[in-house]
């Protein structure tokens, strides 16, 4: 996980589960910009800045999830929450997995870059007052 000793308890897990499954909601087989505006706001409701959620999206969601894009019959309902969290936690750490992650980021099946932009701005517009982007 983002600077943390591998395997320890985050200490505030709670807030980091939601953002978890909000952001793993991306790497599903099915038309992800239909709940665009629940993770906007599951989102929105979280202590994480946009560059922290940069961060967990990069570094913690995205090395578990991406193979679901690349799988020709990938997950389309949603990860399993306690499958999410002990993926997330236990992954190891190496540099093999660091660089089959940081290369998939630049695979446009890979990584969902434009539905992440889009919901980022809707974060930033919503804890502004402004509300979501309309699509």
């Amino acid at each position: 996980m983002s600077g943390e000793a591998e395997g320890r308890a985050h200490p505030h897990l709670e807030e980091r589960r939601a953002v978890w499954e909000a952001l793993s909601m991306m790497y599903l087989d099915a038309d992800v910009a239909s709940s665009r505006e629940w993770r906007i706001a599951a989102l929105a409701a979280s202590p994480y800045s946009p560059t922290e959620m940069d961060a967990i999206l990069r570094d913690e969601v995205h090395p578990v999830c991406f193979p679901n894009l690349l799988s020709p019959a990938g997950e389309w309902s949603g990860f399993d929450p306690v499958w999410l969290e002990q993926a997330i936690r236990n992954r190891r750490n190496g540099w093999g997995s660091r660089l089959l992650a940081a290369i998939s980021r630049t695979l446009p099946v890979a990584f969902p870059r434009e539905e992440w932009e889009a919901t980022r701005q809707g974060v930033i517009a919503l804890r502004r007052g402004a509300g979501p982007p309309q699509r």
